[in-house]
């Protein structure tokens, strides 16, 4: 499903994208070993995945009524926002690529960051943002590509890969700089109404059963240990 935004949203993304960026910490999720990133890369990383944020909003708005809170709070360097978006108790996670991009991402350090802090979400949408590589700046145009549910993001599941820090995404030669569950745009679910649907006609889902990616402690054991 596409989107597009105006010009007035695309700039309230650009000033929250280049100014939280200051204050951020350069480095991946837990990843100590890896190179720190410039403020000038961790911007455009926040302008893509705002921009994803919006237009995901938008679509919710508009083709179903639903209205959503944005986040455009800054946040302490080392304090991270909870979710992008909550509907009928479901926690909502907007992931982004700019166009070009084929794999949904997960990171294994955010899972299990999310995890103990018994705040893991229990959907994941997927969004390829419009952008224009010779002058680095967005459309203005989402592509809504699907979505996968939390309990996708585990080893066995059909469609799952396992892809580990250092490797390439698949099909390119673009190394990982962390551990990744990956799920190929092709294999998301795009059915829009039917996930609106259940959402809003179903309890979220428990995620005590979930285990954790490095250890495979669930959720619950993780709680009862502490």
């Amino acid at each position: 499903m596409r989107i597009s935004l105006s010009k007035a949203e695309i700039k309230r993304c650009n000033d929250f994208a280049y100014k939280c960026a200051e204050n951020q910490q350069m480095i991946e999720f837990g990843q100590q070993d890896t190179v720190e990133r410039s403020i000038r890369e961790i911007g455009r990383d926040n302008l893509i995945g705002k921009i994803a944020e919006t237009a995901f909003a938008k679509m919710l708005k508009n083709r179903y009524g639903i209205s959503i809170n944005l986040d455009f709070e800054f946040y302490p360097r080392g304090v991270w926002d909870k979710e992008d978006a909550v509907i009928n108790g479901w926690s909502i996670d907007v992931k982004a690529t700019r166009q070009g991009g084929k794999w949904l991402l997960i990171e294994w350090n955010k899972l299990n960051f999310r995890q103990r802090d018994d705040n893991l979400s229990h959907l994941y949408v997927m969004a390829s943002v419009g952008w224009d590589r010779n002058i680095e700046q967005p459309t203005g145009t989402v592509e809504l590509v699907g979505c996968v549910p939390l309990d996708h993001l585990r080893p066995g599941v059909k469609n799952t890969l396992v892809l580990r820090k250092g490797s390439n995404i698949p099909g390119t030669s673009t190394p990982l700089q962390a551990d990744n569950y990956g799920i190929h745009f092709s294999n998301l679910i795009t059915d829009w109404d039917r996930v609106i649907n259940a959402i809003n006609n179903n309890k979220p889902p428990n995620t005590e059963n979930y285990p954790n990616p490095y250890t495979g402690q669930t959720t619950a054991e993780i709680e009862r240990l502490r």
